[in-house]
């Protein structure tokens, strides 16, 4: 890799001195690179998982009757995956609904009889007993109808429970159940996974864990590609067998990595070694690999680097060619290439 790297570095010297004569400076902003020390790195490998892996379990018993989602299906939320048997259900859902009607009917009617009653009673026109009879009556009603309402309402949510939604958007990695099989309470019915949620896991020493803090940046490699992964968090609870604890590390990158695979990470130790020390910003990517620009001779020169750990604003850092005093570039890297003529803005 780092002969490929140095291979890039050369042709794109040799294309940038033919065109040189074409190329305006570009205004860049340096610092000097300093000495210092940082916490030598030890390699831990992980495992990567999602964290959003929902098993979905049938909250109703019935009978299969509507299949919706087959494995490796990508899913939104709200989607119906399954439906149960629920004809029976739907037919006393029905006749409850017909007879909450119908006391809503005589609900009206009472309701009517009671303005009348209150008026004659007021005129005196009828009796007490007659008016209370009225009144006492609707109340009945009232509480029936509170009664109906709410067998309704259980009915309502034991149908909606008979239809099986997907929690999350995702993809169906597993399906337990097929048309037609008997499903109980409880019962597994698919496995989702957001894959968008995809994580790692590592176990370090308990030592080590005074060298580490939430957000922090470590480097990692997945399948031989670097790249940067933050502290999510410090799991309290040690491994009795190992004396280790977990570690949740997240990440930016996340297209085409799925649960099981391994990533080595690169956890900084209590041990300290000499490095040399650079602003975050002057290291970038480039081909897949740190770099950094240096300023020699008012032209800007590419160096691969190796990042060994991060120090609050700082990236510490290892290179060949690369030495103290040099000007590192921190502002225009992005948009500078090997060889091309740089203008140094003062500070």
């Amino acid at each position: 890799m780092k002969y490929m790297l140095l291979a890039i570095v050369l042709f794109l010297n040799m294309q940038a001195s033919e065109t040189k004569g074409a190329q305006p400076p570009s205004l860049v902003k340096t610092v000097k690179v300093k000495e210092g020390y940082a916490n030598s790195l030890q390699n831990y490998v992980g495992t990567l998982y999602y964290d959003r892996n929902s098993e979905l379990a049938s909250e109703s018993s019935g009978v299969v009757s509507k299949l919706y989602a087959k494995e490796g299906q990508r899913v939104k939320r709200g989607n119906i995956l399954l439906k149960l048997e629920s004809s029976i259900l739907e037919a006393k859902l029905k006749a409850k609904q017909a007879i909450l009607n119908s006391f809503l009917a005589q609900q009206t009617k009472q309701q009517k009889d009671l303005k009348r009653a209150e008026v004659l009673i007021n005129k005196k026109s009828i009796a007490q007993s007659s008016y209370d009879n009225t009144y006492y009556t609707l109340e009945a009603l009232n509480a029936e109808i509170e009664s109906h309402k709410a067998e309704l309402l259980a009915m309502k949510i034991e149908l909606q429970k008979k239809s099986i939604r997907a929690p999350f958007n995702g993809i169906v990695v597993k399906r337990e159940v097929d048309i037609g099989e008997w499903v109980a309470v409880g019962s597994s019915v698919f496995n989702i996974i957001d894959p968008k949620s995809i994580e790692a896991r590592i176990n370090v020493p308990s030592r080590f864990l005074k060298t580490l803090s939430k957000g922090q940046k470590l480097q990692a490699k997945i399948e031989k590609k670097e790249l940067e992964v933050s502290v999510k968090s410090i799991v309290p609870l040690a491994d009795k067998s190992s004396r280790s604890f977990p570690v949740k590390l997240s990440f930016n990158s996340q297209k085409n990595l799925i649960e099981g695979m391994r990533i080595d990470v690169k956890v900084p130790t209590l041990k300290k070694e000499k490095v040399l020390l650079v602003p975050r910003d002057a290291v970038i990517k480039r081909f897949g690999n740190f770099v950094v620009f240096v300023v020699v001779d008012s032209k800007a020169t590419m160096i691969p680097v190796s990042v060994i750990n991060y120090t609050n604003n700082e990236a510490a850092i290892s290179a060949q060619g690369l030495k103290v005093g040099m000007s590192v570039v921190i502002k225009g890297n992005e948009r500078i290439f090997p060889n091309m003529p740089v203008v140094e803005k003062a500070n």
